[in-house]
């Protein structure tokens, strides 16, 4: 079916080749949220056609990525829709039917060099520095050789007759593209099995699944062309292509594993929270025109627009999502904070029993389970601290063990004696022993006056009261922990 004047359809199509990356993560949204925007649809197609490196758990983790980032989608292999089947592998005989159609036209022929022809071909082009493209040694074949080859078992792939000239696009991001399709040379489109490279692939499911406008990285323009010049000659509409500037690391490289934390797993596994994900790669590319930060993923819905997105490519700053994730994790509800935070807990082993194993591969000492009500105390105390969930297991711990292992040279108060700094803690037990610690004025005005006693200064004796109980030298504020800890 192609493509018409009707209500706007986006698409997603990742492939089950790893955990969904931050760049397809962003252009998911982008695509979503102009979907969202228009009243459209919104498409997951999977392209699963790498068969060597596809897994089903891969697929698993592309509907866990997205449904976590809250991007769900309208139609796909899981929910199915009028335009299945929505994997790519299982496109095959529809593909075939595309490819016998340019075949009929006069668009495609069979070539049957094989890899070393055509890296010789290659080499041969980089020794005259000229651009590599395929010669055309095969595009002349008569239809007598070609029958005979064939039925001596010769592979074949199927090539697509470039015919030189400009072609052009007018690209949502980037404005007019053209490019010299003299510079490409015959293109392969299908294997010789007849199952379809990517770009032939890619513009037969876009056209059969009605898609209006496909969104996608700028790496992609140099198969946009070639897709441009199929579509036409198929006879069929082209879609709105839009090209969306690259993701680089802080030197300038296009960002990749080697750079860290790059999968929406691993921002899920790190204690991420989604809103702060979201906003912070709603902002690699594109901006509101003003000098606000913050969006919801509705408040996005309404600002976003495909004019406003940068041509320039963005810059992926650690930092910078850190701090969206704080801001975010501080402006949460305790209630909702407490929810969020006793589920990423409990999935990543912190309430096993003492001394248990956690095998979620964070670091992380199991504690035991403590009541609700206890952890969200202690939890109201570390919000401000922490940028992440998984910062809450270095910082919460001493909440919730009976014992702490407390740093011997910080329980010495400075510039005291080791026999000074020890009466003065036994004097702070003996009266926490018999004193409501939930009154922490009453707290205060204790160890403020015992300072005095002593004649130190008051910090001098709150370190090792800090160390003592805690195993920590920085924490919450002292009475505040002395209060939950009872």
């Amino acid at each position: 079916m192609a493509a018409d004047s009707g209500a706007a359809r986006y698409r997603i199509a990742p492939s089950p080749t790893g955990s969904i990356h931050v760049g397809t993560a962003r252009t998911a949204l982008y695509n979503w949220l102009l979907a969202r925007q228009s009243g459209g649809t919104f498409v997951l197609r999977v392209e699963d056609t790498a068969r060597d490196r596809n897994r089903p758990e891969f697929e698993q983790a592309i509907y866990a990525g997205l449904a976590w980032l809250g991007l769900d989608w309208d139609e796909g292999p899981d929910v199915g829709g009028e335009y299945g089947p929505y994997r790519q592998s299982e496109r095959l005989k529809i593909h075939r039917r595309h490819l016998q159609r340019l075949i009929d036209r006069g668009h495609v022929y069979r070539c049957f060099c094989s890899r070393e022809q055509l890296a010789e071909e290659r080499k041969a082009a980089q020794r005259a520095k000229t651009p590599p493209r395929y010669s055309g040694r095969c595009r002349k074949l008569s239809e007598t050789e070609v029958r005979s080859r064939l039925d001596a078992g010769e592979p074949a792939s199927y090539r697509f007759k470039v015919a030189a000239g400009n072609v052009e696009f007018d690209d949502l991001v980037l404005g007019i593209l053209r490019e010299d399709s003299g510079l490409w040379g015959d293109f392969i489109v299908a294997r010789s099995d007849g199952s379809p490279v990517y770009n032939f692939a890619v513009v037969a499911d876009d056209h059969d699944m009605a898609i209006t406008h496909v969104l996608r990285g700028a790496d992609h323009i140099s198969n946009t062309f070639k897709q441009v010049v199929m579509y036409e000659a198929l006879s069929w509409e082209l879609p709105r292509f839009g090209h969306i500037p690259l993701t680089l690391n802080a030197k300038r490289q296009k960002l990749s594993k080697r750079d860290g934390s790059v999968s929406i797993q691993e921002y899920r596994d790190l204690g991420y929270l989604p809103e702060a994900v979201n906003n912070f790669i709603a902002l690699l590319g594109w901006n509101p025109g003003d000098e606000r930060e913050f969006f919801s993923l509705q408040e996005l819905v309404g600002e976003f627009s495909a004019d406003r997105i940068n041509r320039a490519n963005a810059i992926f700053d650690q930092e910078r999502l850190d701090w969206f994730s704080g801001n975010y994790v501080r402006g949460l509800p305790l209630s909702e904070l407490s929810r969020r935070a006793w589920e990423y807990l409990e999935d990543h082993g912190f309430f096993l029993p003492p001394n248990g194993t956690s095998d979620s591969g964070l670091d992380i000492e199991p504690v035991g389970r403590p009541s609700r009500d206890y952890f969200e105390s202690a939890l109201a105390l570390e919000q401000e601290r922490i940028r992440r969930l998984s910062d809450l297991p270095g910082v919460i711990s001493f909440f919730f063990r009976e014992k702490v292992d407390p740093d011997p040279k910080f329980l010495v108060a400075r510039r005291q004696s080791p026999e000074a700094s020890a009466d003065a803690l036994a004097k702070v037990a003996d009266w926490t022993d018999q004193n409501d610690l939930t009154d922490q004025s009453s707290t205060e005005r204790f160890l403020r006056g015992l300072a005095d006693e002593l004649g130190w200064k008051a910090g001098v004796l709150f370190m090792p009261i800090r160390m003592a109980i805690t195993g920590s030298r920085a924490t919450p504020p002292l009475f505040a922990t002395m209060a939950v800890l009872g």
